[in-house]
């Protein structure tokens, strides 16, 4: 295959870090080429640099034997490449064929052709078969399907060389995973070149063609993918074997501490559990089986239907965020920089905005808050360490750490996590696991909602599982298997 984009001895520097230090990469025509990394590698860095959105410091990039430096996305954008990013950058009040043609709208005498866009999307929609309209809203849809519109923005262009895609599964159900696959691969007998960041390592396996590994701001190797293994591949990018995916799980379950009865809401209907104090409990399901749907509501981010809630014998309402986390309850939510962050915000800043109230004596204690700060940067290893630095600079395995951080300093006696280690590498999803289990065995009560059935089994005693916002099976001990979460999740009740 011909060598479409050659980038050699690339180096870019933000304030107190390199985030790339003389790094080379190729990519072929009609390849699928694995960029792979840690949170903070610096795989974010590179894709950045070649869509045009950062300049680079040092070094050359070629592209069809030209050297190239883009100064704006546009740029890159004329010359072919395209981003699908893991945050996405859309306008939840535009229409689903807006949010397509944002910023290429065609035109018809002297407006926009409004027909032909819509037209256009609807052909797009049933080609790539996402379940929605041209017209529906976006603020009405559901994440995956957000994702498969972000993914339809870049594709339809004409011109489009190299497809850079960003952890474009880390939403998607195993249906719309397949799905997705298959347009990979038609764009790549159409000669279009992509470029594929995924913390999933067994896609990278069935879709790839070469697999490249960085580790801080460097490149460690770049080899054919099969000829590396996942153990491989895990080594190379921590530098170190990882013997056990998950720690010890915690087996000091006690007295329920959250009662959740015959609880209705939006998207589920009639649920009750406990939540015991020192357990973590699982809530798994396939993509709109009503898990964020149940702990928004919990956390009193949605109205109760009907159905109750008690915390340690005493009813409860929860009838707004602000009252759950006077209650003890904290959420870690499945889409961190929009419900978990503020990102022009510092470090700091951000983990002491759900405890303003306890080191508020009437004015700040910036000291105090400092020190807590501090603490949590140490115990959770969140890199680069100055609690100063804007979080928007952090890759996110490091914002994740930063919304955990918010309600250690809290110090919240029930931690919710929505799809706790969505996009986050492997090494930082040891030390999260880790840090879930150590919370748990310290007596706080986890409740853990996923769709990665590996880490719903690897790190809970029980688990709910839901289908169509019903729970169909709660499954403890020996039962919690692979088998039986998803003979459960299709809707067979008989587990073995």
């Amino acid at each position: 295959m011909e060598t479409l984009l050659e980038i050699t001895g690339l180096s870019k520097s933000f304030p107190g870090v390199r985030a790339l230090d003389s790094v080379d990469f190729d990519l072929a025509e009609g390849e699928v080429h694995a960029l792979l990394g840690e949170n903070g590698a610096g795989k974010s860095t590179l894709v950045k640099i070649i869509t045009g959105a950062y300049r680079k410091d040092e070094g050359v990039m070629r592209l069809n034997g030209r050297a190239v430096d883009f100064h704006t996305p546009s740029e890159a954008q004329q010359a072919g490449i395209g981003g699908i990013y893991q945050e996405f950058s859309q306008v939840n009040t535009l229409t689903v064929a807006e949010n397509i043609f944002l910023g290429a709208y065609p035109m018809r005498w002297f407006g926009v052709d409004w027909a032909a866009i819509n037209l256009e999307a609807a052909r797009l929609l049933e080609r790539f078969g996402v379940d929605a309209r041209p017209t529906d809203k976006l603020s009405t849809l559901g994440v995956a399907t957000r994702q498969m519109i972000e993914i339809l923005k870049v594709v339809h262009r004409k011109n489009l060389k190299i497809l850079i895609m960003d952890e474009p599964t880390s939403a998607l159900s195993d249906a719309e995973t397949n799905l997705l696959f298959e347009f990979v691969r038609t764009l790549q007998s159409l000669g279009v070149s992509i470029i594929y960041i995924s913390h999933r390592l067994d896609e990278i396996k069935q879709i790839c063609n070469r697999i490249t590994v960085f580790k801080n701001g460097s490149k460690v190797s770049t080899s054919l993918a099969s000829e590396m293994t996942i153990d491989d591949i895990v080594t190379q990018m921590v530098g170190s074997e990882l013997k056990d995916h998950f720690p010890a799980k915690s087996t000091h379950a006690d007295t329920t501490v959250l009662q959740v009865t015959d609880l209705s809401g939006e998207g589920f209907r009639n649920i009750s559990f406990a939540a015991r104090r020192g357990e973590v409990l699982g809530i798994t399901g396939l993509v709109g089986s009503g898990k964020t749907e149940l702990l928004e509501t919990i956390f009193g981010a949605r109205p109760v239907r009907s159905g109750s809630l008690s915390l340690d014998g005493r009813t409860i309402t929860n009838s707004s965020p602000m009252e759950a986390i006077r209650n003890g309850i904290g959420l870690l939510p499945e889409s961190r920089k929009e419900q978990g962050l503020n990102l022009v915000m510092s470090c700091l800043e951000n983990i002491s905005l759900a405890s303003l109230d306890k080191i508020a004596h009437p004015f700040l204690d910036l000291a105090e808050e400092a020190r807590v700060a501090e603490e949590n940067f140490d115990r959770l290893e969140i890199r680069p360490g100055d609690p100063k630095n804007r979080v928007v600079n952090l890759s996110g395995g490091n914002q994740q750490k930063i919304v955990l951080a918010k309600w250690l300093m809290r110090d919240a006696n029930i931690l919710m996590f929505d799809e706790p280690t969505r996009g986050i590498d492997v090494g930082a999803k040891f030390q999260i696991y880790s840090l879930i289990i150590e919370l748990a065995k310290a007596g706080k009560s986890i409740i853990i909602a996923s769709s990665e059935i590996d880490e719903v089994i690897g790190l809970c005693n029980r688990a709910l599982v839901l289908r169509k916002g019903e729970v169909v099976k709660e499954l403890a001990g020996n039962e919690l298997n692979s088998e039986n979460v998803v003979f459960s999740m299709s809707g067979r009740r008989n587990v073995h």
